[in-house]
Formats: C-alpha cells, sequence, structure tokens
C-alpha cells in the first residue's frame, strides 16, 4: 500500500493547487460517490486522473499504509512527509461511493481502526518504480 504522501501525490494527478483529481470541482462523471450508484462500481468507468490512475476519488475509501494524526499536515515536513511511528487508527483516503462528494478532496482524510471491515473500504496496490 503506498503512504499517506504517496498516495496524495498520485491523487493530485499532477494538479498541485486543486481539491479533487481532476481540478477544483467534482461531480459524478468523475467519481462514484454520494450513493449515486448504490455500491462499488467496476474499476475504470469513470475518468482518469493526469496520471492516468482511474477510480481514485470515488467507489471505495484507501488504505494508506501510515497511522493516523490528526495533526498530520502541520507537523510534517512538506518533503515526503511521513506519519507517526504508531498508533491506534491507521489513515483512510480518497472518499466512497457511500460518502458524500467532500470526502473525494485530494488532502480529505480520516482514521479506522486497522481491524475495521466494511463495504466500502479497500486498497490499491503500489509498486516502487526504479
Amino acid at each position: 500500500m503506498p503512504t499517506e504522501a504517496e498516495w496524495e501525490y498520485a491523487a493530485r494527478g499532477g494538479l498541485v493547487d486543486k481539491n479533487f483529481p481532476y481540478g477544483d470541482k467534482l461531480d459524478s462523471t468523475q467519481a462514484n460517490f454520494g450513493k449515486k450508484f448504490r455500491g462499488i462500481i467496476e474499476i475504470g468507468k469513470g475518468k482518469p486522473n493526469g496520471y492516468g490512475l482511474y477510480d481514485i476519488a470515488g467507489n471505495v475509501w484507501e488504505w494508506v499504509s501510515d497511522f493516523y494524526s490528526e495533526k498530520y499536515y502541520s507537523e510534517s515536513p512538506v518533503g515526503n512527509p511521513q506519519g507517526p511511528k504508531s498508533g491506534r487508527f491507521r489513515v483512510i483516503r480518497g472518499g466512497s461511493w457511500h460518502s458524500g462528494g467532500m470526502c473525494n478532496q485530494v488532502h480529505y482524510r480520516n482514521g479506522l481502526s486497522p481491524s475495521w471491515v466494511d463495504f466500502a473500504v479497500g486498497f490499491r496496490c503500489v509498486k516502487d518504480l526504479k
């Protein structure tokens, strides 16, 4: 799984100061959110972001490898921020089909217990580029 910083970098798709992977506005043609489809949809049905990643916003929340801290943005270094070394919760990103559109913002984050199982939470595999 990606780190939280890797996930956000990839989710932005090259757009630095935008709220969503596709710009400043999000609608249901770009992401599966707000219960429009009443469930998870097949990967790749929406529009890819600038890096060619599909469903980075909506569909299912995605686990990342970092532990959750409410102070992540204020206490982490700007270059390659790291989450805490331990904690009760792990970070989820991206929102889901069951969440509102604001949860699909690239900077929006939440924490869940690592033992949590839910129909709207999944993960994305990543590989280091060499």
